[in-house]
Protein backbone atom coordinates (compact mmCIF):
# COMPACT_ATOMS: atom_id res chain seq x y z
CA UNK A 1 0.00 0.00 0.00
CA UNK A 2 1.60 3.43 -0.80
CA UNK A 3 2.15 5.92 1.90
CA UNK A 4 1.18 9.00 1.74
CA UNK A 5 3.28 12.26 2.30
CA UNK A 6 2.14 15.20 4.64
CA UNK A 7 1.66 18.16 3.42
CA UNK A 8 3.76 20.87 4.92
CA UNK A 9 3.51 24.51 4.52
CA UNK A 10 0.09 26.48 5.56
CA UNK A 11 -3.04 24.87 4.42
CA UNK A 12 -5.43 28.03 4.88
CA UNK A 13 -5.16 31.35 3.78
CA UNK A 14 -5.47 33.79 1.03
CA UNK A 15 -2.74 33.93 -1.85
CA UNK A 16 -1.21 37.23 -2.86
CA UNK A 17 -3.37 37.63 -5.87
CA UNK A 18 -6.55 37.49 -3.79
CA UNK A 19 -5.03 39.90 -1.48
CA UNK A 20 -4.21 42.48 -4.09
CA UNK A 21 -7.73 41.81 -6.20
CA UNK A 22 -9.74 41.95 -2.32
CA UNK A 23 -7.53 45.13 -2.27
CA UNK A 24 -8.88 46.91 -5.54
CA UNK A 25 -11.86 46.05 -5.09
CA UNK A 26 -12.31 47.62 -1.96
CA UNK A 27 -10.30 50.71 -3.35
CA UNK A 28 -13.03 50.69 -6.05
CA UNK A 29 -15.71 50.24 -3.71
CA UNK A 30 -14.48 53.18 -1.81
CA UNK A 31 -13.78 55.54 -4.58
CA UNK A 32 -17.23 55.03 -5.53
CA UNK A 33 -18.57 55.93 -2.71
CA UNK A 34 -16.86 58.98 -2.40
CA UNK A 35 -18.29 60.46 -5.89
CA UNK A 36 -22.15 59.13 -4.83
CA UNK A 37 -21.78 60.52 -1.45
CA UNK A 38 -22.09 64.01 -1.72
CA UNK A 39 -25.06 63.69 -4.42
CA UNK A 40 -27.05 61.72 -2.04
CA UNK A 41 -26.02 64.26 1.46
CA UNK A 42 -27.16 67.18 -1.24
CA UNK A 43 -30.30 65.26 -2.25
CA UNK A 44 -30.99 64.61 1.99
CA UNK A 45 -30.87 68.59 2.31
CA UNK A 46 -32.92 69.15 -0.28
CA UNK A 47 -35.82 66.93 0.15
CA UNK A 48 -35.27 68.46 4.26
CA UNK A 49 -35.76 71.63 3.32
CA UNK A 50 -38.49 71.56 0.93
CA UNK A 51 -40.65 69.57 3.46
CA UNK A 52 -39.48 72.17 6.37
CA UNK A 53 -40.69 74.98 3.65
CA UNK A 54 -43.99 73.41 3.11
CA UNK A 55 -44.57 72.57 6.89
CA UNK A 56 -43.65 76.62 7.16
CA UNK A 57 -46.06 77.63 4.57
CA UNK A 58 -49.41 75.63 6.49
CA UNK A 59 -48.57 77.18 9.43
CA UNK A 60 -49.18 80.96 7.82
CA UNK A 61 -52.16 79.19 6.11
CA UNK A 62 -52.85 78.02 9.55
CA UNK A 63 -52.16 81.53 11.06
CA UNK A 64 -54.36 83.21 8.72
CA UNK A 65 -56.88 80.94 9.41
CA UNK A 66 -56.95 81.51 13.14
CA UNK A 67 -56.41 85.56 12.94
CA UNK A 68 -58.68 85.90 10.39
CA UNK A 69 -56.57 87.94 8.27
CA UNK A 70 -53.51 87.80 5.62
CA UNK A 71 -50.40 86.30 6.83
CA UNK A 72 -47.44 86.80 3.58
CA UNK A 73 -44.71 84.98 2.90
CA UNK A 74 -41.80 86.26 1.74
CA UNK A 75 -38.69 84.62 0.22
CA UNK A 76 -35.25 86.77 0.26
CA UNK A 77 -33.38 84.31 -2.35
CA UNK A 78 -30.11 86.44 -1.73
CA UNK A 79 -30.03 85.39 2.39
CA UNK A 80 -31.50 82.31 1.50
CA UNK A 81 -34.20 82.95 4.14
CA UNK A 82 -38.20 82.74 4.34
CA UNK A 83 -39.81 85.65 6.29
CA UNK A 84 -43.03 84.84 7.95
CA UNK A 85 -45.39 88.59 8.09
CA UNK A 86 -48.32 89.83 9.15
CA UNK A 87 -50.16 91.86 6.60
CA UNK A 88 -49.53 94.75 8.24
CA UNK A 89 -45.67 94.07 8.63
CA UNK A 90 -45.01 92.28 12.00
CA UNK A 91 -42.71 89.65 11.75
CA UNK A 92 -43.88 86.04 13.47
CA UNK A 93 -41.15 83.87 11.83
CA UNK A 94 -37.97 83.58 9.98
CA UNK A 95 -36.38 80.57 8.52
CA UNK A 96 -32.90 80.45 6.91
CA UNK A 97 -32.01 77.02 4.18
CA UNK A 98 -29.95 74.58 5.31
CA UNK A 99 -26.36 75.21 3.78
CA UNK A 100 -25.58 74.86 -0.13
CA UNK A 101 -29.37 74.62 -0.27
CA UNK A 102 -30.80 77.99 -2.23
CA UNK A 103 -33.57 79.24 -4.18
CA UNK A 104 -34.06 78.01 -7.91
CA UNK A 105 -37.31 79.58 -8.35
CA UNK A 106 -39.85 81.91 -6.74
CA UNK A 107 -42.61 83.35 -7.79
CA UNK A 108 -42.59 86.54 -9.43
CA UNK A 109 -43.82 88.50 -6.94
CA UNK A 110 -41.04 87.25 -4.58
CA UNK A 111 -43.70 85.96 -1.68
CA UNK A 112 -47.50 83.84 -1.24
CA UNK A 113 -50.06 85.91 0.68
CA UNK A 114 -52.38 83.38 2.53
CA UNK A 115 -55.79 85.55 3.11
CA UNK A 116 -58.23 85.35 6.12
CA UNK A 117 -60.53 82.75 4.32
CA UNK A 118 -57.36 80.51 3.49
CA UNK A 119 -57.44 81.19 -0.15
CA UNK A 120 -53.65 81.94 -1.27
CA UNK A 121 -51.71 83.37 -4.40
CA UNK A 122 -50.97 80.62 -6.79
CA UNK A 123 -47.05 79.71 -6.56
CA UNK A 124 -44.50 77.15 -6.89
CA UNK A 125 -41.12 77.38 -5.10
CA UNK A 126 -38.04 75.57 -6.36
CA UNK A 127 -35.27 74.65 -3.94
CA UNK A 128 -32.17 73.15 -5.02
CA UNK A 129 -28.51 71.91 -4.65
CA UNK A 130 -26.30 70.55 -7.04
CA UNK A 131 -28.33 68.59 -9.43
CA UNK A 132 -31.18 67.68 -6.65
CA UNK A 133 -34.09 69.82 -6.69
CA UNK A 134 -37.13 70.26 -4.31
CA UNK A 135 -40.58 71.52 -5.42
CA UNK A 136 -43.33 72.96 -3.40
CA UNK A 137 -46.81 74.00 -5.39
CA UNK A 138 -49.21 76.32 -3.71
CA UNK A 139 -52.82 76.20 -5.41
CA UNK A 140 -55.20 79.33 -5.34
CA UNK A 141 -57.08 77.50 -1.72
CA UNK A 142 -54.28 77.30 -0.10
CA UNK A 143 -53.42 73.77 -0.52
CA UNK A 144 -49.97 73.41 0.22
CA UNK A 145 -48.38 70.28 -2.13
CA UNK A 146 -44.37 68.75 -2.17
CA UNK A 147 -44.23 67.14 -5.37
Amino acid sequence: MPRKEARTGPTAGFSLIEAVVAAGLTALIAGFGTLVLPDLVRGLRVASATRELAAVLRLARGRALAAGAAVDVEFDVARATVVVRTAGGARLDERRLPDGVAFVGVPARGRIRFGALGTADNGTLLLGAGRARGRVVVNQRGRVRVT
